[in-house]
């Protein structure tokens, strides 16, 4: 996506003030004052009762004694279930804000990312944000809406999303009673840890970028029994069957194994949980975490910055466990995503992706 240059569409005169997202892509405007908005060739929208409803395209609304925002942009179109993606946005001026959400129509939606600076030069900033699409995702009509603010100038960009289908493993795994007792028994302990971590994975902190390289797989020489996206049945003892997604990858090794750190970031948790055992996680990039569980011990602290491979705790099968192994999981904003897609390349390239979008640019305009 290309800079508003260009911009063909709708010099309309909206005499409404505040700009709010209303969910199902729409944007009201309500109070008396004068705002201006431009949308690139081929945006599709409707006005009803003084509220803007986008539906395709990019939008840039602005007071009328400023200026349009003109970011360039580079967003994805398509992407499997586990998949990553970055979405990149650089300007000429000073953010304030940038918002990524994969969203179907009419619902919640699936995923969201704050954006977060990863480089000035000048004027010239450099944002990213790493949207996660959920193993359990399904092939329907989705959008990828991402908004942009700058003091009292907004940018919504809204562009059709597809997924790619992905065959994932089916698995049976019985359970004694005790732990059928642990897994499924009620326990304020439990509910108290889930709400603890739910509220951790999904905050990102902005100064947070410590690692834009792959991510190092803890132990690459041990036996996998369970990967990402893995289908779950479980057999209770005594119960019927529940289902899951596994949203790791399980590494069998010898207790007391070391574990290193998949790559350079800060540890904001090191404590034990009932669920989970000894648990470890890492932020390496705002919003962007990786974990560790089940461990026989734990040998770093909150608060701790560590490089990568540097040996962070040790295999154990504390908690819900079989038998030793390490669980690896990875999450982006709270939604977790395929960690071995994340060994493969960066997590960003920053300089890849704006060398493209100049040379969209350039040919654009011809």
């Amino acid at each position: 996506m290309s800079r508003l240059a260009g911009r063909s569409a709708i010099p309309a005169l909206l005499f409404l003030l505040l700009v709010r997202p209303l969910g199902a892509g729409t944007v009201l405007l309500n109070d008396p004052y004068l705002m201006l908005c431009v949308t690139d060739p081929g945006a599709r929208y409707t006005i009803v009762d003084g509220a803007l409803h986008p539906a395709q395209g990019l939008f840039s609304l602005f007071p009328p004694w400023g200026r349009p925002l003109e970011p360039r942009i580079k967003a994805p179109s398509e992407g499997r279930p586990g998949d990553l993606l970055p979405v990149f946005v650089s300007s000429d001026e000073p953010l304030g804000s940038v918002m990524v959400t994969l969203q179907e129509p009419g619902k919640q939606d699936l995923s969201r990312a704050v954006g977060f600076r990863v480089s000035s030069a000048g004027a010239r900033e450099t944002w990213a944000a790493l949207i996660g699409v959920p193993a359990g995702a399904a092939a329907h009509a989705y959008s990828l809406g991402l908004r942009i603010t700058a003091g009292a100038r907004s940018c919504l960009l809204l562009k059709p999303f597809s997924f790619q289908r992905r065959a994932f493993f089916s698995e049976r795994i019985g359970l004694t009673k005790d732990l059928t007792t642990l897994y499924a028994a009620p326990d304020p302990r439990k509910v108290a840890e889930y709400r603890v971590l739910s509220r951790l994975l999904s905050t990102a902190h902005p100064d947070a970028v410590y690692e834009t390289g792959p991510l190092l797989l803890p132990l690459p020489a041990a036996r996998r029994t369970s990967g990402y996206g893995d289908r779950r049945e479980y057999l209770l003892a005594n119960a019927g069957p529940e289902l899951s997604i596994h949203e790791g990858v399980d590494l069998a090794a010898p207790t007391d194994t070391p574990v290193p750190a998949s790559g350079r970031g800060r540890v904001v948790f090191a404590s034990n949980r009932m669920l989970t055992g000894n648990t470890i996680i890492i932020e390496h990039l705002p919003g962007l975490f990786s974990i560790y569980y089940h461990l026989s011990a734990l040998m770093v602290a909150e608060g701790e910055v560590v490089e990568k491979s540097q040996i962070i705790g040790k295999v154990g099968m504390t908690g819900f466990a079989t038998g030793p192994h390490l669980h690896w999981e990875v999450q982006s904003n709270g939604i977790a995503v395929d960690p071995d897609e994340l060994t493969q390349g960066p997590l960003l390239d920053i300089n890849a992706a704006f060398h493209d979008i100049e040379a969209r640019n350039s040919t654009e305009g011809r």
